[in-house]
């Protein structure tokens, strides 16, 4: 079993000197002696959790005190509101009387697939298809859309009897079916002010727990997530660089912004040219459909944090109206692809009432369970194949909903008045990093001068219908 890789089956793994085994009522729980295991027992009550988790207020607990909190909770309501509090990337399996659930992570991170049976569940499909049914592969997976992407649809993948599990989804193991958890509760609005100041606290203590644990590395560019995340991170010991790539002068806004940043609080910053990255292509007895992939030389043994999964506080697919299957297909990069709008299609009339009702965005959470469940969740796949550990701080539910509350025109990718005021709650300097701009491509300027001839919705909707028109000629 590859690097931190796991099964849960029927039938326990052939002995692997680098695998541990270990039962769970009728079932067979196999991982791979890098991925970090934590028990906790109580009478009735077993919890088992694969991966790490970490808390925002407690940031010297470990994950047997994290779990401890866990299974102490009365019912699988009052666990669920504990857990969403967590950041971490993680698998758990909740055994209590007639129950037995397994869940990922707020982002589905840690990625579980499953066969339709129930029967066996695992992080890769490789390690379930030897003994499941197999039907026809639809033709999308055999397309030149899927061998460039290499990315699943939904939770659709090349193995028509595996699926691919969603965030904020669990697998009922005994009855066999799987059931969304979140969201539970309507969202409450809430001010920009008040969540800024939550939001800077939350990301301060998820990356002080972090380093309480491990030696931290984190890249510095010119967009907002990456400074947050520096801001939030210059009380602790913390390596700091930038990719130069080949097609990137010394003058590139990434660099520049970067050693301004850096300069203001005295930190090193190196400069990473593409020859000092390790590249890797892996290799498919490793993980399912790999792709090229490279990290900086310096990231190694130890953790690397990135900003991904912000994004879904921050407007990526803007303010699309209506939202059809055949918009999120464009939006997504997927052309017109009919595939891909049926399985979009489907996910539109199973959640957008529940989104509705909850006081959620249905585009918010497009980018939420599509786009970080599939993109983001096999970038973390395969740096963990290379033995690289890759963490995102915001991957947390009571995060990501913190940040949904607030109004969707104050968190614009282009002009975030809310990751304005985090950095006001982050450092007192706020005023001068708010100078430097984030990110200023002609896409951003083009968008910032529209938005103040208030043009910037209607352009927007004007461009997705002209690509939906190009597709009919």
């Amino acid at each position: 079993m590859d690097n931190k890789q796991f099964t849960l089956k029927k039938e326990a793994t052939d002995s692997d000197s680098n695998c541990s085994t270990i039962k769970i009522n009728d079932y067979y729980l196999s991982f791979n002696t890098n991925l970090n295991y934590t028990h906790a027992q109580d009478t009735d009550f077993s919890l088992y959790l694969l991966g790490n988790l970490f808390d925002y207020n407690d940031t010297k607990a470990s994950n047997q005190d994290l779990l401890n909190i866990l299974i102490e909770q009365t019912n699988k309501e009052d666990f669920f509101k504990v857990l969403d509090g967590y950041y971490g990337e993680y698998v758990i399996i909740y055994v209590r009387n007639n129950e037995f659930i397994l869940l990922n992570d707020c982002c589905a991170q840690k990625e579980v697939y499953y066969t339709d049976t129930y029967s066996m569940v695992g992080s890769q499909i490789q390690l379930l298809s030897i003994e499941a049914d197999f039907q026809k592969e639809h033709p999308y997976y055999s397309s030149n859309l899927f061998k460039k992407k290499k990315l699943h649809v939904g939770t659709s993948t090349s193995h028509p009897n595996i699926k691919h599990l969603a965030p904020n989804h669990y697998i009922d193991i005994l009855h066999k079916k799987t059931i969304r958890f979140f969201p539970r509760k309507k969202i409450a609005p809430q001010s920009t002010h008040s969540v800024a100041q939550k939001a800077a606290k939350m990301l301060k203590g998820y990356i002080t727990a972090i380093a309480n644990r491990h030696e931290i590395v984190l890249p510095v560019t010119g967009g907002f997530d990456s400074r947050v995340l520096f801001l939030s991170s210059l009380h602790i010991n913390c390596t700091y660089f930038v990719s130069q790539h080949q097609d990137m002068n010394n003058g590139h806004y990434d660099i520049k912004i970067a050693q301004k940043l850096t300069r203001i609080f005295d930190k090193h910053l190196h400069i990473i040219k593409d020859s000092n990255q390790n590249t890797e292509t892996l290799n498919t007895n490793r993980i399912d459909n790999p792709r090229a992939t490279s990290f900086p030389k310096l990231v190694n043994n130890k953790v690397l944090i990135n900003g991904n999964i912000s994004e879904i506080a921050r407007n990526y697919f803007n303010y699309i109206h209506p939202v059809t299957a055949k918009k999120l297909t464009l939006l997504n990069g997927y052309s017109d692809n009919s595939y891909v709008i049926k399985n979009y299609k489907e996910w539109l009339l199973k959640n957008k009432e529940t989104f509705k009702k909850y006081g959620y965005h249905t585009l918010d959470m497009f980018y939420w369970e599509e786009k970080m469940g599939n993109w983001t969740a096999k970038a973390k796949t395969e740096a963990h194949a290379m033995s690289i550990e890759l963490m995102s701080p915001f991957n947390s539910r009571e995060l990501l909903s913190l940040l949904l509350s607030t109004k969707r025109k104050d968190r614009d990718k282009f002009t975030s008045i809310l990751y304005k005021k985090i950095i006001e709650n982050l450092v007192d300097t706020h005023e001068e990093i708010n100078s430097i701009p984030t990110n200023p491509d002609f896409e951003r300027k083009r968008a910032l001068f529209l938005k103040k001839l208030r043009l910037f919705k209607l352009f927007d909707a004007a461009r997705l219908q002209l690509r939906i028109l190009k597709r009919k000629i």
